[in-house]
């Protein structure tokens, strides 16, 4: 059966939209296309280089990149496909979005996303699964982003192939690889921070134990870890351009 796109070109959907998202509270970046709800950045790649550029390469330049036409309110409850009714979104804003037919909810739900914290919240999740508690989070982190660990990590991961397609880009460098590299390299060069995080632990007390756990949950959610697990994922990814890794 041939496929048919009637969807209007993301051209069409940004010239649509650009005068419009700000009064939503969504603001984008014209000269750096990304997603308009979490605002994930597919690279320089797609950029706008010159600031005397004209039109027609502004909007070719959004018709290229690799976001995903979505509709606001779902054709399954009578959205049609005018550019009014389309988002552009990358795949995982996609895939999570809410199916209503009330359009406040998506824009209020567009407004509350962050590739930071979504990326920062694998990160907590990955390091937990190597048994890293978020007390010692932040020490991961710069080593993620160190030059010595960059070096280390060479020909040591593959970039993998997303099978459900739920990424926001084709083939990446997982989290699970780039923590799960920076918790061994911890082990090897340094000592354990695990040992560490178990000497200053209250020995008794469960009001302390409680507001400890409370100032570590304070902290997960602080935007300078968020930052910094930004600048770490993308310090890694930096490295995995560089390198000719094997892809699964």
């Amino acid at each position: 059966m041939h496929f048919t796109d009637t969807l209007p070109p993301k051209s069409q959907i940004f010239d649509y939209w650009k005068d419009h998202l700000d009064k939503l509270g969504i603001f984008i970046d014209w000269g750096e296309p990304g997603c308009w709800a979490c605002g994930f950045h597919y690279g320089t790649k797609y950029d706008i280089k010159r600031a005397d550029v004209g039109w027609d390469k502004i909007l070719q330049c959004w018709n290229n990149i690799p976001l995903q036409r979505c509709h606001i309110i779902p054709r399954s409850l009578g959205g049609t496909d005018h550019a009014s009714n389309l988002f552009l979104m990358c795949r995982e804003c996609h895939d999570l979005a809410p199916n209503t037919n009330i359009p406040e909810i998506f824009f209020e739900w567009a407004r509350g996303q962050s590739s930071d914290v979504r990326e920062f919240s694998k990160v907590r999740v990955a390091l937990e699964s190597f048994g890293i508690g978020m007390a010692v989070a932040e020490d991961f982190l710069k080593v993620m982003v160190s030059e010595e660990f960059r070096s280390w990590m060479r020909e040591k991961f593959g970039l993998h192939r997303p099978q459900s397609k739920y990424a926001p880009i084709s083939s990446r460098l997982t989290t699970a690889t780039t923590v799960g590299l920076a918790v061994h390299y911890w082990r090897i060069h340094r000592a354990s921070p695990e040992r560490h995080s178990r000497k200053t632990r209250p020995k008794s007390g469960g009001n302390v134990i409680g507001r400890s756990i409370r100032r570590q949950r304070q902290a997960i959610s602080t935007p300078h870890l968020c930052s910094t697990a930004r600048a770490a994922m993308k310090s890694a990814a930096a490295r995995s351009c560089d390198a000719t890794p094997s892809e699964r």
